[in-house]
């Protein structure tokens, strides 16, 4: 059996915990490309997807690094039980790496987790309050080479320098897979179903080249990682400001709630499978 780690990476508040919680649920159905073989109990992942089947969302996790930790491991396997993959999960929280990228540094306990890692999940969230607007390439380009060791200053880095810093770290850390391939990275951009219309059509590639387009042209010049980026609803629709859409939630069916956005060749796609991103950070 294969034995790959995981790595969830994101800012507070950038969806992990929501897409946890969602993924699981899709696990144990076996709704998707992967299905869980062994699901052990896990508290902090039940308490998410019980807020998700009442019509909200987790809230953000305690602050306390010590306690909000929470790594977790699970086998799955693909639907024909062909293959099975043990799956850990590490769960760092969102603050800490608001502290790596204002330190450039990581604790050696989250550096040795990455490099024990073969693929990552990193989260971008829509519209969230907690998003630095993005700005010119060339205010940019001049804040990427600024020391942000300086604790008071981390509010003021825009999201895709951090993007760009975090990737960095998956550049320098992430191990090959067990087949020997490039380690990969699923950019996650959370809470689709946010976006307008003709957003949507665009894609999630498209998003990142608007909102974050240093991001963007960061991705396209790496060779030591294999991206792909996603756009994730883990519901579908707005539960907070659609009384429409909260309504047809409570009367629909979970299990096929939420999906996955891809984009390729100037295709976009979207599938009820949430455990897709994971499947490709896996598969051969």
């Amino acid at each position: 059996m294969n034995s790959q780690s995981i790595m969830l990476i994101g800012g507070p508040a950038s969806g992990k915990t929501n897409y946890l919680a969602r993924l699981w649920k899709a696990l144990q159905n076996g709704s998707g490309q992967l299905k869980s073989v062994e699901a052990p109990e896990i508290k902090y992942v039940e308490e998410a997807l019980a807020h998700l089947l009442q019509g909200a969302f987790a809230p953000r996790s305690e602050k306390n690094i010590e306690e909000s930790r929470r790594d977790f491991t699970v086998t799955m396997a693909t639907q024909d039980d062909a293959k099975q993959i043990a799956m850990v999960v590490p769960d760092v929280t969102g603050e800490i790496w608001n502290d790596a990228v204002s330190s450039s540094e990581l604790p050696e306990e989250w550096m040795n987790l990455l490099k024990e890692s073969s693929g990552a999940l990193l989260f971008i969230r829509v519209h969230s309050d907690l998003n630095v607007t993005p700005l010119d390439w060339v205010t940019t380009r001049d804040l990427l080479k600024m020391d942000w060791a300086d604790p008071d200053e981390q509010g003021s880095i825009p999201t895709q320098v951090a993007l760009c810093e975090l990737l960095r770290f998956l550049q320098l850390t992430l191990r090959k897979r067990p087949d020997g391939g490039l380690p990969r990275v699923a950019i996650m951009v959370t809470a689709w179903d946010l976006l307008d219309a003709a957003a949507k059509k665009s894609g999630p590639g498209t998003f990142l080249e608007s909102e974050y387009p240093l991001f963007a042209g960061k991705l396209e010049d790496v060779d030591s990682l294999e991206v792909k980026v996603f756009g994730i609803s883990v519901v579908g629709g707005d539960l907070k400001d659609d009384p429409d859409f909260r309504k047809k939630f409570f009367e629909g069916d979970f299990d096929t709630a939420g999906y996955v956005v891809k984009q390729a060749d100037g295709v976009v796609s979207e599938e009820q499978d949430l455990t897709l991103p994971i499947a490709w950070l896996v598969e051969d």
